[in-house]
């Protein structure tokens, strides 16, 4: 399989791509563009932004093709070799999870953009680039020369965003056995060695819970923007992040916010990248894929974003209570709590997960999920006197699971959460994960097993607070908690 890239306007944001497919010895064969992408479980239906859709044999002769369905075609290869697919994708979305292309740099995420043959996606692609001379590429993708990137399967291009231009800036660094890269596209504000530091602090914390980096290189690929974004995106050996300044931030205010969607990205390298719900491996990119599972994926990943950042020492506590006082905001201000239970909203961000939607019809995975979350951690850690936590879940999903290429359901994790905690997590799944309006009761009971609280200013604002008289075992929990001696 192969492809060549070049950019074909960059005032209308075009991009040209041409699809090479050899050995061919049927009839027909049908070529697939992916309707999603991971990280975004709806549909978003990526042929919209495809043009000039033309099919040539060798000889460079037109061959008949139809479509049939919105992102599916069949093409027409009696007696045909070897076809060129070509056509342009509209690339002018420049935050974490699309494609963009101006006269400065060019942004791909193949999956918006690159097709598979049906029967064929496990077979290696090479992808040449048609660029300046003086571009130069990030990617996780194996780099065979200066212009041109190679993936071993389609699964593995659909997952390997890329970055080209004249201007990226590449800082590298050891963690253990394994590279990690900080690529810049776009002028940022930040001290690199503070942020390298931050950075390798806050990952081998992540390994600590996991027991090994998965990959031998891994790409933060940060697209810098000179107006306010925040998004980020995870991927196989590698993160996209957008982020740009919002006129009320202060520079440090903007770095921890960098670093806070930075960890959890990371996270995600291990909790859905490897370890993934069994109704998502592998993906199947041309329907939904739905799951129940979101409080684990992303509201686990929210979690542990901020808690990575505060047990390595990254953050004070002082700024994990912030941060995780801003999420409570979230959750009190959306009346869908009372309505829908996070299990639900997981399975409809299929249907409108990312809009608001109806007033009050459902709530966040990631918010209710992370709040899920904190009470199943605490709940482990006080019940095993400090020794386990939700870490050795995960460790469990990962290591068990992942590393066997098998996936997980709710039985699965719900035993794990049983095992570690040598309790029934009946009423957790029955009030927290299906049921409606019981999270706040429940996160107030657990933050007093650490000796926290929820408090409330003049205002009605909810805030996390620590408790000014606590007794031994609400010390010591709260220690084995945040990794900070109280």
């Amino acid at each position: 399989m192969h492809y060549q890239i070049s950019i074909a306007d960059t005032q209308q944001h075009f991009i040209q791509l041409v699809y090479t497919i050899s050995n061919i010895n049927q009839d027909s064969i049908e070529v697939q563009l992916p309707a999603w992408r991971p990280g975004r479980y709806e549909l978003q239906n990526f042929a919209k932004n495809i043009r000039c859709f033309n099919v040539l044999n060798e000889d460079k002769r037109e061959i008949n093709y139809r479509k049939i369905t919105k992102d599916r075609w069949q093409i027409e290869t009696k007696n045909v070799s070897t076809i060129h697919i070509s056509y342009q994708y509209y690339a002018n979305q420049p935050d974490a999870g699309a494609c963009y292309v101006d006269e400065n740099y060019l942004y791909i995420n193949p999956v918006h953009c690159f097709m598979y043959a049906d029967g064929r996606a496990d077979e290696p692609y090479t992808i040449d680039f048609v660029l300046p001379e003086d571009y130069c590429i990030a990617s996780q993708m194996k780099q065979n020369n200066k212009h041109q990137l190679a993936a071993p399967s389609f699964d593995y291009l659909a997952d390997s965003p890329l970055f080209a231009s004249n201007s990226l800036t590449c800082n590298t660094f050891k963690v253990e056995q394994s590279q990690i890269h900080i690529w810049f596209q776009g002028e940022h504000p930040f001290e690199i060695e503070r942020l390298i530091e931050d950075t390798r602090r806050y990952t081998i914390k992540q390994i600590e819970v996991f027991g090994e980096l998965p990959c031998s290189e891994y790409h933060f690929l940060y697209l810098m923007h000179p107006y306010p974004a925040r998004h980020g995106v995870e991927h196989l050996d590698s993160t996209v992040i957008a982020m740009g300044q919002t006129p009320d931030q202060t520079t440090e205010e903007y770095y921890h916010d960098l670093l806070a969607i930075s960890s959890h990205e990371l996270f995600h390298l291990w909790n859905i990248k490897r370890i993934r719900p069994t109704e998502m491996l592998p993906y199947d990119f041309t329907k939904e894929n739905y799951s129940t599972l979101g409080y684990v994926y992303e509201g686990v990943t929210t979690y542990y974003g901020d808690l990575m950042l505060l047990q390595s020492g990254v953050w004070s506590w002082d700024q994990y209570a912030a941060s995780f006082t801003s999420d409570l905001k979230r959750h009190t201000s959306n009346p869908g709590r009372y309505n829908y239970s996070v299990a639900e909203s997981s399975w409809d961000t299929w249907l409108d997960g990312y809009v608001p939607g109806v007033i009050g019809r459902k709530v966040s995975i990631y918010i209710e999920g992370m709040i899920a979350a904190v009470i199943a951690d605490i709940y482990i850690i006080k019940n095993s006197s400090g020794k386990y936590s939700l870490s050795n879940v995960m460790q469990d999903l990962y290591q068990q699971y992942a590393n066997h290429n098998l996936g997980y359901n709710e039985t699965i994790y719900r035993e794990l959460l049983e095992k570690y905690a040598g309790e029934s997590f009946e009423n957790y799944f029955r009030s927290f994960i299906w049921g409606k309006g019981e999270l706040q009761n429940g996160l107030k009971e657990a933050l007093a097993c650490v000796g926290c609280a929820l408090s409330e200013d003049d205002k009605g604002n909810i805030y996390l607070t620590k408790l000014t008289e606590t007794n031994a075992l609400q010390k010591l929990l709260f220690t084995k908690w945040t990794n900070i001696l109280d």
